[in-house]
């Protein structure tokens, strides 16, 4: 189960090796079609009525293929991603809540015969309690693992690179887990990066790109979403932590999503218990009027917050420039670009 959408399925296989070490079958990942506003204008996340040609599983639409598509406006990359990824895509959507999505999961573990769940979620906001200022995101994962919860199936929750995703910090969503019940199950590796380069070259994720890069030996600070404080990598960004039958009260915005049975009722539940993300792209989608600016001036003023890096989704918003274009400043093929090479003579 990615928890927040595509970035968290490049996620899943990324951490493949150290979750199921012994599984030589096809990854099966459920994920929600949900990308920020550069990929996709259209705010919130996508229902599979928006999707076309879904695969049917036990003959309900599910699964996404490589000529899956949606309508626009809307978009989503997970087409690509399983057009490229040694796995299988479904889909699940969030319409109905965590009551709607319990009976999409119970449909998709019945029809593959599925007999236990990992949670997966870049960055560590699924332990959030929901008072945390910094807190941006948590709907998605919050509202993934409430429906598991439903389910009573087996499961894990599994945070990969804490504090990876430029909201909580890396301490805070350590002493969190360690609450939780959770241990370090290990690190991500180089050869993980190498099987998923493909798609961490273009996939505009930026939690796994920064756990990704922690594991090649990437040390500094990064200027990602929203122009934040840079988020800073050290060994333990690559960092693997696992919670085995995780309980309820320990993560409680999930726990106050179970009882919900639409979207609304997720995001008003989301207003009173913590944030609700899609106000924010709902605000930004009216009013995005943000000028760009140049490559160098955008370099020039990371560096003085004390950034060495940028991911590539923060060089778009800002600039609405192609970084690629500065191929010298990219680090090891990844979403990752070196400030001090950006836009140099």
């Amino acid at each position: 189960m990615a928890a927040g959408g595509g970035g968290d399925a490049v996620a899943a296989l990324l951490v493949r090796r150290i979750l199921a070490p012994d599984e030589a079958g096809p990854v099966l990942i459920s994920s929600c079609a949900w990308e920020r506003l550069r990929v996709d204008p259209t705010p919130g996340p996508r229902p599979r009525r928006a999707f076309r040609d879904l695969a049917p599983i036990a003959g309900v639409a599910t699964e996404v293929t490589p000529t899956s598509e949606t309508i626009p406006p809307g978009r989503s990359l997970l087409p690509r991603v399983a057009a490229e990824a040694r796995a299988r895509i479904f889909l699940h959507d969030f319409e109905h809540g965590a009551v709607g999505l319990t009976e999409q999961f119970n449909h998709l573990v019945g029809a593959l015969g599925i007999d236990r769940l990992g949670v997966i979620d870049v960055g560590g906001d699924i332990v959030a309690h929901g008072h945390e200022s910094a807190l941006k995101s948590p709907l998605a994962d919050s509202l993934t693992l409430a429906a598991c919860f439903r389910l009573g199936l087996p499961m894990t929750v599994t945070v990969v690179g804490p504090g990876t995703d430029g909201e909580l910090p890396a301490p805070y969503v350590r002493e969190l887990l360690a609450r939780a019940g959770a241990i370090r199950t290990g690190a991500v590796s180089p050869d993980d990066v190498e099987s998923v380069r493909p798609l961490l070259r273009w996939h505009p994720t930026e939690a796994t790109t920064l756990a990704a890069a922690a594991a090649l030996g990437v040390r500094g600070a990064v200027d990602m979403r929203r122009g934040l404080t840079p988020v800073p990598i050290d060994a333990s960004s690559a960092d693997v932590w696992t919670v085995e039958a995780p309980e309820p009260a320990s993560f409680p915005i999930a726990q106050a999503l179970i009882p919900t049975t639409s979207l609304t009722a997720a995001e008003e539940v989301a207003r009173q218990v913590a944030v609700n993300e899609v106000d924010y792209e709902r605000g930004r989608a009216r009013a995005n009027t943000a000028k760009p600016t140049t490559l160098a001036a955008f370099a020039n003023a990371s560096r003085e917050i004390g950034a060495t890096y940028a991911t590539t989704r923060r060089i778009l918003d800002a600039t609405h420039t192609d970084p690629s274009e500065q191929p010298t400043a990219r680090v090891d093929g990844l979403g990752l670009w070196a400030l001090d090479r950006l836009a140099a003579p």
